[in-house]
């Protein structure tokens, strides 16, 4: 059937040119276009059109709609053939014979592969660089942004706590809370090395609290001549730590503690029988005055240095200084003389009178010098008498608190009665606490009675 449509609706001719067979439809008019076998424009020829035979309408199948040929188009430019020599002459081919022409192919450039790269010109590479700059500013400027963030971050949360700062003995300002707690050290070092170096009472005036008040007794107490400070170097000072609410008051300690030394040169105990050390008989005289370790022993010495700081740096408390070096209280309680008078500082305390002396109306107090424990002094205070309501403060005899209650004050203490009977009393009370340091002198008083 299918043989039969072809040579029913199909018709064949060849080409002019190569003398290909073509297949065409039957009823397809003249049409102009390349041959499918060498390319060749062609045209068809016109249809003779057969006596077709009568068959029956069951056995007529549909004719299938014609087969347009594409649009007539215009053969692809092809590249000039490159002529090639000849060994020999062809024979040109014979009358209706299609010989193919001979064309080689096409030829690719590649003579740039071997060229050495081109480098970017400077305009070419100029973006890049430019890229760069402005990342590189841009990563600055994050930075300083981040640093000036912390700056302002800690200045922020430091604003609550930092002190306001002072300046110190010819020192740079420093931070108050760092001074406070270490960096008054070195200026009342380098203060006390030149108290003690001056070699007369006026060159130590310069080094001391309120020294244009107290120049006739700095003077009078150092008249002797030329002052040795040695047997007190500033180096064996150590530092004491006050309380902070002392410190921020500007009040600051250094304490001298030398033991009991002693001398191995005239050092000799003579050794007591077993009898005696173990105390079954009683040393004689000399052998008791012989064996004791006091007879052979230095004193130990102690002394408090207290600084102050004032608009001029810190400054040396002198009279605390003078009382717990050379022992002033001791000596005027150990040498009483009427009519003589000292202030001191002092602990204080209520102490019990003594055995079978209670008085009414009448209150013992005990003295106790500050650095040595030792030196001690106790007075009787009438109750009702300025000195005793001021005192009445520390009383613990026959009171609630029923403990012994210890303050630091400044007294003045007097001698009183004559030549014969001498009686130690408190002539005056100035003020709690060390005077020139925390206290205030208040106003004159009479005398206790």
């Amino acid at each position: 059937m299918a043989n039969s449509l072809i040579s029913t609706n199909q018709r064949e001719f060849h080409c002019t040119h190569c003398k290909g067979k073509i297949l065409i439809p039957r009823d397809l008019p003249p049409t102009t276009g390349p041959c499918p076998h060498c390319g060749e424009v062609i045209t068809s020829p016109a249809d003779e059109v057969p006596v077709l035979p009568v068959l029956p309408v069951a056995a007529i199948e549909p004719v299938p709609p014609p087969t347009v040929l594409p649009a007539p188009r215009t053969a692809p430019q092809r590249p000039p053939a490159i002529p090639v020599a000849k060994a020999s002459a062809d024979p040109p081919p014979a009358a209706g014979e299609f010989k193919p022409k001979l064309e080689l192919p096409i030829r690719e450039d590649h003579s740039d592969l071997n060229q050495p790269k081109k480098r970017p010109s400077a305009k070419t590479a100029k973006p890049q660089s430019s890229g760069l700059i402005s990342a590189m500013l841009v990563l600055l400027a994050l930075v300083l942004l981040g640093g000036a963030a912390v700056w302002f971050a800690a200045k922020e949360m430091g604003r609550n706590i930092e002190s306001p700062t002072l300046k110190g003995v010819g020192k740079p300002v420093m931070n108050e809370a760092n001074y406070l707690r270490i960096g008054w050290q070195k200026d009342a070092y380098q203060l006390l090395h030149g108290f003690l170096g001056a070699a007369t009472g006026r060159e130590k005036i310069p080094h001391i609290v309120n020294g244009d008040h107290l120049t006739p007794k700095v003077e009078a107490f150092y008249s002797s001549g030329t002052v040795d400070e040695s047997d007190t170097p500033a180096d064996a000072f150590s530092i004491y730590e006050l309380s902070l609410e002392d410190r921020k008051r500007g009040l600051f300690m250094m304490i001298y503690d030398q033991p009991p030394q002693f001398d191995l040169k005239e050092f000799f105990r003579p050794l007591a029988s077993l009898e005696v050390q173990y105390g079954v008989d009683e040393a004689d005289v000399l052998l008791g005055t012989l064996a004791r370790v006091e007879n052979f022993a230095m004193e130990p010495r102690k002394v408090h240095a207290f600084f102050k700081r004032t608009p001029e740096g810190l400054k040396l408390d002198w009279e605390t200084f003078v009382q717990t070096k050379y022992r002033t209280l001791r000596s005027f309680v150990e040498s009483p003389e009427a009519g003589q008078t000292g202030v001191f500082r002092v602990f204080i305390v209520e102490d019990v009178p003594d055995k079978g002396g209670a008085v009414a109306g009448i209150r013992t107090y005990r003295l106790v010098d500050p650095a040595n424990n030792g030196d001690t002094a106790r007075v009787n205070v009438k109750v009702d008498s300025e000195t005793g309501r001021a005192l009445s403060v520390i009383n613990w005899r026959g009171t609630k608190e029923n403990r012994p209650v210890t303050r630091n004050a400044t007294v003045e203490l007097k001698w009183s009665g004559s030549s014969t009977t001498t009686e130690l009393e408190i002539s005056r009370f100035i003020c709690w606490e060390f005077l020139g340091l925390g206290g205030q002198e208040t106003p004159a008083t009479a005398s206790a009675k």
